[in-house]
């Protein structure tokens, strides 16, 4: 029987060894792995996904120390001017005609102090659907897409030869055709009208209540003309350029997006977790995480899994002519062993969607091996007890 167990321990050894303890349990990949199988082509079907890899030094910390944003976004930088606001169908407005004397076309001929003024109110009317109003002996005047000044510089002249010395005063009473739609996370979402000095886009965010969430986590969506638009309000906030006018008829809808990254492996506290502001690093994101595991982390094998845009990398020096796409799987690696190396994590950029992997020091998996080991051991002293049992002892 002692025999059988050394035979059977003997067995367990050579076979741990022959595979590499591959059968041992991991939280990821092998650090050499990584760095052999990083930059190798690999045009078979069945091969692994190629990837380069992308050691992070001195020579490119200073573009991946860049603050890009976390999540790519569009800008809503609008060269136009403050736009014109103009009547448009479903608008009402009051018309007042002043005249210069009485007894004409509106005022009668009255004793001095009778009336309090030479003039006339045209009960307030909507903007119709053909975008006129109607003004007793000038007919259908047009409206729609007209400023004020204009429409009263039209009444004003096709007055001017029936009334004395005509003055005209349009007032708007109500708006309706420069209704802006504000949905989504905002506190009091609903439809407003711009004012006539215009408005920007921060200012509507502010009438419907402001966003419920943190700027880092609301996306701003325009509506324009058929074209939708997407930016981060924090970038907003930052960049003036990119608080634009707002035209009537946009739409604009506010909708919460959490960036996240991802960590695995040797840290302290492996999942998902939150970019609390718009720019995180790569040691405050491995803080986060936890730090590393003193018991069990290898420092020099901190790696961060990106698809990195292919102009970024040609721009590091990088060549990645065998790569299809804009989009290239990319593995940064960082020693943080080295003097530098916090350093350079301190500086290091991360993006959405980073998967930060630390891998494990040689000496956790020796203590795997060696748990294997005497996990069969035990085993097979147990099964070695029960058969001395069955026969009753030696």
């Amino acid at each position: 029987m002692r025999k059988l167990f050394r035979r059977s321990a003997l067995t367990v050894v050579c076979a741990l060894s022959l595979t590499g303890c591959s059968l041992l349990p991991r939280s990821g990949p092998d650090d050499n792995d990584i760095k052999l199988l990083g930059n190798i082509s690999s045009p078979e079907p069945e091969a692994p996904l190629a990837y380069e890899l992308v050691p992070v030094n001195a020579s490119n910390i200073a573009e991946l120390a860049v603050a890009r944003t976390a999540v790519p976004f569009d800008t809503f930088v609008d060269k136009g001017p403050q736009p014109i606001i103009r009547l448009g169908p479903g608008d009402i407005v009051s018309v007042t005609i002043f005249e210069a004397a009485p007894g004409g076309l509106f005022t009668p001929s009255t004793t001095a102090g009778a009336r309090p003024g030479n003039f006339v109110d045209i009960p307030a009317q909507s903007v119709d659907e053909n975008g006129n109003i109607s003004i007793p002996f000038a007919g259908l005047v047009p409206a729609a897409g007209k400023t004020i000044p204009e429409v009263e510089a039209i009444v004003q002249d096709r007055l001017r030869n029936r009334a004395i010395e005509p003055q005209v005063v349009v007032a708007l009473k109500e708006q309706h055709s420069t209704i802006v739609s504000v949905l989504g996370e905002v506190n009091s979402p609903g439809s407003l009208t711009l004012s006539q000095s215009g408005e920007k886009l921060l200012e509507l965010i502010a009438r419907a209540g402001g966003p419920k969430y943190p700027p880092n986590e609301t996306w701003i969506i325009l509506q324009r003309n058929g074209k939708r638009t997407r930016g981060l309000m924090s970038r907003v906030l930052a960049d003036p350029k990119q608080n634009i006018y707002i035209r009537p008829r946009d739409q604009l809808y506010l909708q919460r997006e959490i960036a996240t990254f991802t960590a695995v492996g040797a840290s302290g506290a492996n999942g998902l977790f939150p970019f609390e502001n718009e720019h995180i690093t790569l040691s405050q994101a491995i803080g986060r995480a936890g730090g590393l595991l003193d018991t069990q982390a290898n420092p020099a094998a901190v790696f961060i899994y990106r698809l990195e845009d292919r102009p970024f990398l040609e721009k590091i020096g990088v060549y990645i002519g065998r790569y299809d796409g804009q989009k290239i799987p990319t593995v940064y690696s960082v020693d943080m062993l080295d003097s530098t190396g916090l350093l350079l994590a301190s500086s290091f950029q991360m993006r959405e969607k980073d998967a930060i992997f630390v891998g494990n020091a040689k000496s956790v998996e020796f203590l795997k091996f060696l748990t294997v080991v005497n996990a069969t051991a035990s085993t097979q002293s147990n099964v070695i007890a029960a058969g001395r049992a069955t026969r009753g002892g030696f």
